[in-house]
């Protein structure tokens, strides 16, 4: 019984740890789906306003991004969130390659430019 009982925290623990890239691949094919879908809208710059990496309390670390642009004058703003299976990759993407300045390549919905998916980084 107490050998069972050892093993009942490490079950555990992978069972999180299973969790997480279970989490981190749903949002992989989530965001490959999006941007699939709208292969053929135009494509426009856009600007980071804020950017960030929370730590997770659990499942896996998402960094934020949110970001502007301006289509025919009128000023609209969006989010995207990128999934990481370690924390310290999800903070080099923030700060490295998404600070807030940088641009960022989107695609817009034709009929809605207040929908958009963003598709890469661009540079500051």
């Amino acid at each position: 019984m107490n050998a069972l009982a050892d093993l009942l925290p490490f079950s555990r623990m992978g069972g999180l740890v299973l969790d997480i890239y279970v989490e981190y691949i749903f949002r992989q094919v989530v965001l490959l789906i999006r941007i699939v879908r709208s292969r053929n809208w135009p494509v426009m710059k856009a600007t980071v306003t804020t950017s960030n990496c929370p730590v997770a309390g659990y499942g896996c670390d998402v960094a934020e991004v949110c970001y502007k642009y301006r289509v025919d004058g009128e000023l609209y703003t969006g989010s995207y969130r990128k999934p990481f299976i370690i924390h310290n990759s999800a903070e080099i993407f923030v700060n490295n390659s998404v600070p807030v300045g940088a641009d960022l390549v989107v695609r817009l919905k034709p009929d809605d430019p207040s929908t958009s998916i963003v598709l890469e980084r661009g540079t500051k």
